[in-house]
């Protein structure tokens, strides 16, 4: 090979590495093309995209045992390279801030997803769902240890309190809850069986509250309905039922003291909502870790 084509070729293979190393010179790149230089000719840059997007891939391996079926879920749908291609930069930023910690690996590749899928497409509303239930079961698995010490420490069980309009209700500790477009659990089951078809799926809206079950000393599961949904939304600890009545009649919601009392018991008799002591208002317990919707 002559001198001058082996230099050409070393030239190639560093511009490549770099790269594919180096989202901010592929971006760079890839501008240059779309102008028409006749210098990124060599390059095939959209190749070049999805195989940085799998080298970003292969570094959130740590991560991917965190979230399997999330991760498991985007290579069903062939759309786990175009993912993590369209991530590089975020994931590129993260690593020069020397943010490596798997919790922050974690909370950026799901902020990241949240915007990068488009939940109006069935498929992808899915993988919103999935992320959602294996994040809300992670948290409360990593505070396991607390709960189950303070269950220990509790020496006699309390019956849940009655439910009445001056009622102040609050979400229980740890309790995440969000609005799916399925049965999450549903949603697992196909993951995780080779067979399972996910047009089978029944589709909602479904709405599931996740917290720590007492009574069992385990992680609960629930599946709530929309206005057991609306009622957590609103039940900051701050407000009565009587006041919470009111409020959804403003927005249009006709109910009454005895049948919101109804429903916010429901809640606290399945360990989602706690009650507030009037008297000295703190809770019967520490404050709710997150929600989300």
């Amino acid at each position: 090979m002559p001198r001058t084509t082996r230099t050409a070729a070393r030239h190639v293979h560093a511009v490549l590495a770099a790269a594919v190393s180096n989202p901010a010179l592929l971006e760079h790149l890839r501008q240059r093309a779309g102008r028409g230089e006749d210098d990124t000719a060599t390059f095939d840059l959209e190749r070049i995209r999805l195989f940085a997007g799998l080298a970003v891939k292969v570094r959130q391996n740590d991560v991917r045992l965190s979230l399997p079926l999330t991760f498991k879920l985007l290579d069903r749908l062939k759309i786990s390279i175009p993912l993590f291609a369209a991530y590089s930069k975020p994931a590129a930023a993260l690593r020069q801030a020397n943010k490596n910690m798997r919790s922050d690996k974690i909370e950026s590749i799901s902020c990241f997803l949240e915007g990068w899928l488009h939940v109006n497409d069935p498929a992808q509303a899915l993988v919103r769902d999935i992320l959602h239930h294996e994040r809300a079961l992670l948290v409360l698995n990593g505070n396991r240890a607390t709960f189950l010490a303070e269950d220990r420490d509790r020496h006699t069980a309390r019956a849940a309190a009655a439910v009445r309009p001056e009622s102040i209700p609050r979400p229980a500790p740890g309790l995440t809850f969000h609005e799916m477009s399925c049965d999450p659990l549903a949603l697992e089951r196909m993951i995780r069986s080779p067979t399972g078809d996910l047009s089978t799926l029944r589709r909602g809206p479904f709405y599931y509250a996740y917290c720590w079950d007492k009574g069992q000393s385990s992680i609960s599961t629930k599946e709530i309905d929309e206005l057991g949904h609306v009622l957590i939304n609103l039940a900051s600890g701050r407000r009565s039922v009587a006041r919470l009545v009111e409020i959804l009649r403003q927005a249009g919601v006709a109910l009454t003291g005895a049948q919101l009392c109804d429903a916010t018991q429901n809640l606290v008799d399945h360990g989602i909502l706690i009650l507030v002591d009037r008297r000295s208002r703190q809770t019967r317990g520490r404050s709710a870790i997150g929600s989300g919707r």
